[in-house]
């Protein structure tokens, strides 16, 4: 182009500029385009990782009304072979389940899901993909700049199923200060045994090339950059300042194949070296049921944490002790069914304490037979430091006839109801602490409960494992500890309640 053209255009230009003779033109306000509450296949290109990464996300409700208010971030990594849709496919389906959490007072949060592979939410060993690098200096930096977020720890969470549980775990533990909570669920990850004897298409991979290791067996397996990113290695005593900033929530199934062994390990090896935490046993399997039922406590927690909540008391079974329990002379609690069937037969259970108020053992006995009229049972008290548990069941045997008897130790009482098991079909252990050998038996059932912040926490663990190991009937729960001594104990008869009588 000449400078003779050139001039033109630019005249052109200056004219059309001023044409209404005061600059340039003003044109008329454009609404902002609202965004949709459910955003998927967002993609960015990362100079990290020198791929396109893809995430999909969900605003607030209210977020297109309120342009100048900012909220809470949840980042959600999904599983192994998953992808960035999978939080609300027709299994998960989040937007539900947060929109009804959302119309019972949780309060409103931006949620992020990336996909990231078969990663493990992990650098790889090598250095050839180092996603989580990617997630720290590009995603969330992303994420703050393109949405109206609380950009600070305090108010940035992660969480994550299977595979994506241990990304919540190793992000938060890598990067504390991007994430001031992490609540892995079902988080996939092994014992150093459990990894040793895995096989070798197991470990090459799904995990040897993460970690390093492939084609290798046994201790070989356990690289050191495996052992820089397995929780069961970090969360030791020299670790606790460096991981104690960051609130930990870690929640598994009692059915689950394996997983459970690794998760109730790092829960004991976290309250052996004093971590605080919240842990969650519940009843299920590696299933969407067991993590969408988790996000009813998971997400309140998280909210309750960025407002400022010191102390997550939260009670999932309220305690609700009859006030019309009634019994005989000896404490002894009889069922109208028991009494009509002439007081004979039916299932009697043995209650064997010491050491506690008598006034928590009746009220226990209230929440056991509340709703169970017209069943035959018989609630028999046992004070252990009145009479052996043997001397009560011979004690009361001819005054209560039953057909089956089982046993609910509660406390101190757990040694000497696992020794005289072969007295009972079914034995309920509540916050129980067991000294001495766990053995079980496969022609029987147990029930093992405690508090998260309970004295039995060990007990739990090795009896659980027994259990697992012998493939013997058993039902496990962990549920939130009560700072009133009273309500923790009765609720975790109430979770008793729930399962008793079912195997």
């Amino acid at each position: 182009m000449n400078k003779h053209s050139l001039l033109i255009i630019c005249t052109l230009l200056v004219v059309s500029w001023s044409a209404s003779g005061c600059g340039p033109r003003v044109l008329p306000d454009v609404d902002p385009v609202p965004l949709p509450r459910y955003n998927t296949g967002i993609q960015f290109a990362s100079k990290v990782i020198n791929t396109t990464v893809t995430y999909d996300i969900m605003i607030p409700r209210d977020y297109n009304d309120n342009p100048d208010r900012r909220y809470p971030v949840v980042y959600c990594l999904h599983g192994y072979g998953d992808d960035n849709t999978s939080w609300n496919g027709k299994y998960m389906a989040c937007q539900a389940k947060i929109t009804a959490l959302e119309d019972d007072g949780l309060e409103p949060m931006i949620y992020v899901f990336p996909c990231g592979w078969k990663t493990y939410w992990c650098d790889r060993y090598d250095g050839t993909l180092p996603y989580m690098t990617m997630l720290a200096t590009e995603l969330v930096p992303l994420i703050d700049a393109t949405y109206r977020t609380v950009s600070d720890r305090d108010h940035r969470a992660i969480t994550g199923y299977s595979m994506g549980g241990f990304g919540a775990m190793v992000t938060a533990m890598k990067h504390p200060e991007l994430f001031s909570m992490s609540a892995p669920l079902s988080m996939s990850f092994r014992t150093d045994e459990q990894y040793m004897s895995e096989s070798q298409s197991g470990w090459d991979n799904q995990w040897g090339k993460v970690f390093g290791g492939v084609g290798t067996t046994g201790q070989a397996r356990l690289t050191d950059y495996y052992k820089a990113h397995c929780p069961l290695h970090q969360f030791t005593a020299e670790n606790k300042d460096k991981y104690s900033s960051v609130h930990w929530f870690v929640t598994c199934g009692d059915d689950e194949q394996q997983l459970l062994f690794a998760n109730d390990d790092l829960h004991v090896l976290m309250r052996d070296n004093g971590y605080a935490h919240e842990y969650r046993v519940g009843n299920g399997g590696h299933s969407t049921s067991y993590w969408r039922a988790a996000l009813e406590e998971i997400l309140p927690w998280f909210s309750a944490l960025m407002a400022g909540e010191t102390n997550w008391q939260r009670n999932l079974k309220p305690v609700n002790v009859p006030q019309d329990c009634t019994f005989d002379s000896e404490g002894v609690f009889m069922s109208a069914g028991y009494i009509a069937a002439g007081k004979k037969g039916g299932t009697g259970l043995f209650i064997a304490y010491e050491g506690m108020d008598e006034s928590w053992i009746k009220d226990a006995m209230a929440i056991i037979q509340r709703g169970m009229d017209n069943k035959k049972i018989v609630l028999m008290p046992c004070d252990l430091s009145k009479r052996s548990l043997s001397e009560w069941v011979s004690y009361y045997k001819d005054i209560y006839p039953v057909d089956a008897i089982q046993a609910l130790a509660i406390g101190s009482a757990g040694t000497e109801a696992l020794r005289k098991q072969s007295l009972f079909s079914v034995l309920y252990f509540e916050d129980a602490v067991i000294d001495g050998e766990i053995t079980v038996s496969s022609d029987r059932s147990y029930y093992i409960g405690e508090s998260d912040d309970g004295a039995a926490y060990a007990t739990a663990n090795a009896l659980y494992k027994a259990c697992k190991r012998g493939g013997v009937s058993f039902e496990y729960r962990c549920r939130n500890h009560l700072d009133d001594a009273r309500e923790n104990f009765l609720c975790g008869i109430e979770y008793i309640k729930s399962n008793l009588y079912n195997f």
